[in-house]
């Protein structure tokens, strides 16, 4: 555009020059002189005639003739210049609003491109040539910032071949795109998860891959989650079916013991050994208990509680799990104040901490776990005030070890979920966290200390429940106000149950008929309903069940006490059975104390009726 308006400046003048030249020659050759020879000696050629009217009255032979044209042709030439330029002009501007439009494009598309949500890379040889913001961000890096940009570097040297594989398959197959997932770890050395999206492309007429990262760590967890629930759901519904059976066994050699018990006295031989038997079955039956509590999902029971029976039942039963090499210390202070909370939680924490110092433990030569439960009170410390224990009231459980420690580099990271420093097989890295959880939501809280190298100590504070303390009744000996008089219809499709029971109860001065079968305890029971004054039935039987059959004994005799027992069923609970009109609903194994006690309170108010 400059240059024909630089050609445009320089013809236009000569044009206009040359036009008013040619139409100013006639006057210069009329001063000269009529007919005269110019000094040059040339004849011009003009005639001398006269001038009339202001007009010219010689006229130029050929020149005259030749103005007009050469006006006209200037003029043209100037038109087409100028429509040139107009034009050269305006596709000039369209060129502009073009390039302009096409940048503002370019913008909208790179501004997209940085504040996607799934990180954008252009992908060569593993090499990132481009990556957008998301990608660093994702990455924990700073944009602009010196880094490798070699893909390898920050993949999980577990994940490398699925990388090298895909990005394999990328180059040599027909596959239009290729989906892997893989974990990238950060420069402070954190893992995450991401989904990548590989796309065979040209860029700048090279093969390249446009891979699309997205974060999907928190999909992982829930997929973790869920498998791990999955894995408790099949562990629970086993040990429910373990449960049922094995607590049979557990109440005939508790009822066996029993029964020995009182046909013999304090002095007589074996009675120590029968008394063991027993105790020793009691404590099978806490751990099956408790094994249904850690495999099942529990319904919250928060009320004042102490905590020695939960701390020492725990202490028992790590005794017979742990190795026999780790020696427990147990240090629990009398007169322990009561606090709120749920003691299957409770349990569960204190065991999270124990199985926590046990695999700290498990190179030391000489490994050692201290448990220690007391009062605590303070008014004022700062180093308590500064890790968030407010003054007050409380009672604190504190569990030691000397095993490995903790590095300091990891002490900020202990209660975050899904950390663990153990391997995954074993460890979902829940433990801490859950604790965490559970002693805030009762107002607790926990602290710990720890050296490499030296072990470590987690202590939890509990505030104390202000109330008066709950007076604890004695048991009752073997055979304490147990004896009375009833008749009782006893059913149990485990034979040598009802074998035991029977001499239970005839001990103490019952009448008691035995069946094995829902359907035969119904016909002793239509043959004669009036003669018997209390049910007591197991749960789960073969043919009609003991739902079943409460349903029909209520038919021919409203309101008859029944007495429900069972070893385990997650379908018909406690609530269950008292809607069903149970009175009572008995877990086994159940021991004669428990069962007379209740047999007697629905006899007696049979006769006192």
């Amino acid at each position: 555009m400059k240059g024909l308006l630089r050609i445009f400046k320089v013809i236009f003048p000569i044009l206009l020059l040359s036009a008013l030249f040619l139409a100013g020659v006639v006057p210069v050759a009329q001063g000269v002189g009529n007919g005269e020879i110019s000094p040059a000696g040339v004849d011009t050629g003009f005639r001398s005639d006269k001038v009339s009217g202001g007009e010219i009255a010689g006229s130029p032979s050929g020149v005259t003739s030749l103005v007009a044209p050469v006006i006209i042709f200037s003029l043209f030439v100037m038109i087409v210049l100028a429509a040139g330029m107009i034009k050269y002009k305006k596709a000039a501007e369209s060129v502009n609003n073009e390039k302009s439009s096409i940048k503002k494009e370019m913008e909208k598309f790179q501004f997209l491109v940085e504040n996607a949500d799934d990180g954008i890379l252009v992908v060569k040889k593993l090499k990132f040539l481009y990556a957008n913001k998301r990608v660093y961000d994702m990455m924990g890096l700073a944009p602009g910032s010196k880094v490798s940009n070699n893909l390898v570097d920050y993949i999980h040297p577990d994940d490398l071949d699925i990388v090298l594989e895909s990005y394999e398959k990328s180059i040599l197959s027909d596959e239009k795109e290729i989906n892997f997932e893989v974990r990238l770890i950060k420069p402070d050395k954190s893992e995450f998860w991401i989904h990548n999206r590989f796309v065979p492309v040209q860029w700048d007429s090279e093969s390249v891959n446009l891979a699309f990262m997205r974060d999907i760590t928190s999909k992982k967890m829930m997929e973790r989650d869920l498998h791990q629930a999955q894995r408790l759901e099949a562990i629970g519904a086993l040990s429910g079916g373990i449960a049922h059976e094995f607590n049979n066994i557990l109440t005939t050699i508790i009822g066996s013991s029993e029964v020995a018990l009182l046909d013999l006295q304090e002095e007589d031989l074996g009675r120590k050994e029968f008394a063991r038997i027993r105790e020793s079955g009691h404590r099978a039956s806490d751990l099956v208990r408790q094994i249904l509590t850690i495999s099942r999902e529990h319904t919250l029971d928060v009320q004042p509680l102490y905590l020695t029976p939960i701390i020492k039942e725990g202490l028992k039963f790590l005794r017979s799990t742990l190795a026999t090499n780790i020696r427990i210390v147990e240090k629990i202070d009398k007169d322990l104040h009561l606090v709120r909370a749920d003691s299957i939680q409770m349990y569960q924490v204190f065991m999270n901490l124990c199985t926590n110092a046990k695999h700290a433990m498990e190179r030391v030569e000489d490994p050692c776990l201290e448990v220690e439960l007391k009062n605590e009170a303070f008014y004022f410390d700062e180093q308590k005030v500064a890790e968030g224990l407010r003054p007050g009231n409380y009672v604190s459980i504190s569990v030691k070890d000397n095993g490995s420690g903790i590095p300091p580099e990891i002490e900020g990271r202990l209660f975050e979920p899904y950390f663990s420093t153990k391997n995954k097989d074993i460890a979902t890295g829940l433990g801490l966290t859950t604790t965490l959880g559970i002693v805030k939501q009762f107002e607790g809280h926990i602290t710990f200390q720890s050296e490499a190298g030296e072990g470590s100590c987690f202590v939890i504070y509990l505030p104390v429940y202000e109330t008066a303390k709950k007076s604890v009744k004695r048991p009752p000996d073997d055979k304490d106000g147990l004896s009375i008089e009833g008749n009782i219809l006893f059913v149990d499709d485990e034979k040598e149950i009802t074998v035991i029971a029977k001499k239970m109860f005839e001990n103490l001065g019952f009448s008691v008929i035995t069946a094995n079968s829902g359907r035969e305890a119904l016909q002793y029971f239509s043959r004669s309903p009036d003669l018997f004054d209390v049910l007591i039935t197991d749960l789960a039987m073969p043919e009609m069940t003991g739902e079943g059959l409460v349903k029909e004994v209520a038919k021919i005799r409203p309101g008859f006490p029944v007495v429900m027992c069972t070893g385990h069923s997650d379908t018909f609970d406690e609530a269950s059975a008292k809607a069903s009109g149970v009175v009572e609903y008995v877990i086994k194994p159940y021991n004669l104390k428990e069962l007379s006690s209740i047999v007697s309170k629905y006899i007696n108010k049979e006769i006192a009726a």
